[in-house]
């Protein structure tokens, strides 16, 4: 009744799960915390992994700590010193701090979904000044209270290879140049790393962001002898654990097997255990009972819905999922070129034939788009790739930003995650397309 799966589909995927040893399960993360229920959502999911016994085993979900840039093979490394060279005790509390405790304290950042709300309130302290790289308000929950931030900012740099519309509210703008103009240390899951080589040098006034950082840092941390240097001499710093250099991978122009790293070893929790209060494996987290949630990965409605908020259910109907990807894009930024942009030329809301029938509507016609917040003009699109009852709408568009008609506080309580693809919508005819 909650998903609207036939049961024995549910029953027969669990027992397919739960009766196969070994079995991997491996999970994207938006699809499942994209909602007002999302930390609970995501927990019951990876619950399974424990309950069915693949935990950490050869061919089950084995735990590799993440390495540099949180990619998890087994390399040794100190990144976490280079990125963080004092305690959070002796900083300011974090953007989201008070409003998402549990979610900061697990993840160790600020929570950027709160960012808009301390810059309007200036509570726990006043935020006036902002640097983004690749800064996009469109993400937002809310993008118009977002942008209100923005422009209420005394000074907002921003950091892109195109003039966006968050680039055009910045007070300076710097140009990026892109992977093509500049070298880059990568390492991969499979024990592989590679130091890119730029093409040509960067075109114009553009430059690589780790040199806009660097600059940066020494003028704010001049004493710092690591940030003095520069980039590759602080990825030096950072591999020495492991022994190695970025000369050394460098002459191995296609990239090499990293020498010296190996994947941890299976179940190590039979010697360290879990990093829980209890040392254990906790499908009831004390963490979430001692700050008031349940400690159970329990369901709870979203915020809106038909059983949550009926009254509101009559006037908007139908579920709305925003934030799936379009195969031909690359998330919300390429359909901006004019060639790509010709494969989907309009603003589209994708719905079930069923649900355009039932409200007079055809296929291709323009539509209006509302939710509690405000409305959209969108085009009609009729697709058996979603069910009766919800529409999905591509985030990000020109002219049409779903995310703006999404309440600013639209969110999950425990993590602060929006929730994009579960609130209340209802599509109807433009007036001006009435006959």
């Amino acid at each position: 009744e909650i998903t609207g799966v036939p049961a024995a589909d549910i029953e027969k995927a669990a027992l397919l799960y739960g009766g196969m040893k070994p079995a991997a399960l491996r999970t994207s993360a938006s699809p499942t915390v994209h909602h007002t229920n999302a930390s609970q959502n995501h927990r019951a999911i990876i619950s399974l992994v424990g309950l069915t016994g693949n935990f950490d085993v050869e061919g089950g979900n084995h735990v590799i700590p993440p390495g540099y840039n949180e990619i998890g093979n087994g390399i040794k490394m100190r990144e976490g010193a280079f990125t963080q060279s004092r305690p959070w005790a002796e900083m300011a509390p974090r953007v989201g701090y008070d409003a998402h405790p549990v979610w900061c304290n697990e993840i160790g950042q600020a929570q950027a979904m709160h960012l808009p709300f301390q810059i309007h309130s200036g509570e726990p302290y006043p935020v006036r000044a902002l640097i983004g790289f690749g800064m996009n308000y469109g993400m937002w929950p809310g993008s118009d209270y977002m942008a209100a931030a923005l422009a209420k900012l005394d000074f907002f740099v921003d950091v892109d290879l195109f003039m966006t519309p968050t680039a055009k509210m910045a007070d300076l703008l710097l140009p990026a140049c892109t992977s093509f103009e500049r070298s880059e240390f990568k390492i991969y899951v499979e024990r592989f790393g590679v130091v890119t080589e730029k093409v040509i040098e960067p075109l114009g006034q553009s430059r690589a962001d780790t040199d806009i950082v660097f600059d940066l840092a020494k003028r704010l941390a001049p004493d710092d002898e690591l940030l003095a240097t520069d980039y590759e001499t602080c990825i030096d710093w950072m591999l020495e654990p492991q022994g190695l250099r970025v000369e050394d991978i460098k002459k191995h122009r296609g990239g090499c097997l990293l020498e010296g790293v190996e994947a941890p070893p299976f179940k190590k929790y039979e010697k360290n255990g879990f990093p829980t209060p209890s040392g254990k494996m906790e499908f009831v987290s004390q963490k979430l009972v001692d700050a008031g949630y349940d400690g159970l990965p329990v369901y709870t409605e979203p915020k809106y819905s038909p059983v949550a908020t009926p009254k509101l259910a009559e006037k908007f109907p139908l579920v709305l999922n925003t934030g799936s990807r379009l195969p031909m894009y690359v998330h919300s930024r390429t359909f901006r070129l004019a060639w790509t942009r010709k494969l989907r030329p309009d603003p589209m809301v994708d719905m079930n034939p069923k649900d355009g029938e039932q409200r007079g509507l055809a296929d291709g016609e323009p539509v209006i788009l509302s939710t509690p917040k405000g409305s959209i003009d969108l085009v009609a699109r009729f697709t058996q790739t979603v069910p009766p009852g919800v529409v999905s709408v591509f985030h990000n568009l020109p002219g049409a930003e779903i995310n703006a008609i999404i309440e600013p506080d639209y969110r999950d309580p425990i993590s602060g995650f929006p929730g994009f693809k579960s609130l209340l919508c209802q599509v109807e005819r433009r007036a001006d397309n009435n006959d």
